[in-house]
């Protein structure tokens, strides 16, 4: 597969244009990318799925230790979700750019790194508000705790969205630092906010259709472990079968192995709005110059 141009080829298109191209893009390759990614596509949905098991298993656990076991086995799992996220990402990019796959895992990783300090804040945060509400104010109402968590990720969405033009801008250009991705580029994504917030919301909107279809076994035993633990919070005995764990583990690795088409397409929306700003950024300079 050849580098693309994606500066000449999409620099005027619209989003739709953009999201049908990253389409073909995906589609006409998809060989190619199945033997490039689906060992790392394997190790994300692995980890994932110990993540989000262990995610739902720490609403319902009682006991000091196993509540510190499981938090620990959710916080390992999440960050080595990102880890193997960072090595499907750097060879997507070695494949686009015709270079070699270490190379961009290298560069991939660091950028893993930042997202990960980026997640380790939010949890942070998370800590610094439920401890109090629970210890002072006896706020102990599980609702109450996953709103502030689902606000705290809402938060930190928005304010990552000029992320997806940096982010892309360092992963395609060699000559960029891992601190361009929060510095001089990130507010060149803040002056493209409303593209890139909208070219998220389409592609997040389709992948959250498809991905409510794909992972509708594990829709229906996640609704049943949080009421599980709702009950349990109020003082009932535990209703869920012990083969609960290993149910959200296989619902979770199935739905990410079959979303990973998917999740591929949305990358391309970002690589190609990514060249798409920075060539009309160019034409721009060019007419500045042309007029002096």
């Amino acid at each position: 597969m050849s580098t693309l141009k994606i500066e000449e080829n999409i620099k005027s298109r619209s989003i739709p244009a953009i999201t049908a191209a990253s389409y073909r893009l995906m589609s006409q390759n998809i060989t190619l990318w199945t033997k490039r990614l689906w060992i790392w596509i394997v190790c994300v949905a692995t980890a994932a799925g110990i993540a989000v098991a262990a995610a739902l298993m720490l609403l319902s656990v009682k006991s000091d230790e196993a509540v510190v076991t499981t938090w620990c086995v959710w916080a390992a799992a999440s960050l080595l979700t990102l880890l193997f996220t960072a090595f499907v990402s750097g060879g997507i990019m070695a494949a686009l750019k015709g270079q070699k796959t270490r190379r961009n895992i290298i560069r991939a990783l660091k950028l893993a790194a930042l997202v990960a300090v980026v997640f380790v804040a939010d949890v942070a945060l998370f800590y610094a508000v439920s401890i109090p509400l629970v210890l002072i104010w006896h706020q102990g109402m599980l609702l109450l705790h996953l709103l502030i968590a689902i606000g705290i990720v809402l938060v930190t969405a928005l304010l990552l969205v000029p992320t997806g033009y940096s982010g892309m801008k360092y992963m395609a250009e060699d000559n960029l630092g891992i601190v361009s991705v929060l510095g001089r580029n990130y507010f060149v994504g803040l002056r493209f906010y409303g593209r890139m917030f909208m070219t998220f919301f389409v592609t997040m909107l389709i992948g959250t259709i498809i991905a409510f279809v794909l992972a509708a076994p594990l829709w229906v035993v996640a609704v049943a472990s949080l009421q599980n633990s709702l009950g349990i919070y109020l003082g009932d005995a535990s209703g869920m079968p012990t083969s609960a764990p290993l149910l959200i583990f296989l619902g979770t690795f199935t739905a990410i192995a079959a979303y990973s088409p998917v999740w591929l397409w949305q990358f391309f929306c970002l690589y190609y709005q990514y060249g798409s700003i920075t060539a009309r950024r160019k034409e721009t300079r060019k007419e500045v110059v042309t007029e002096e």
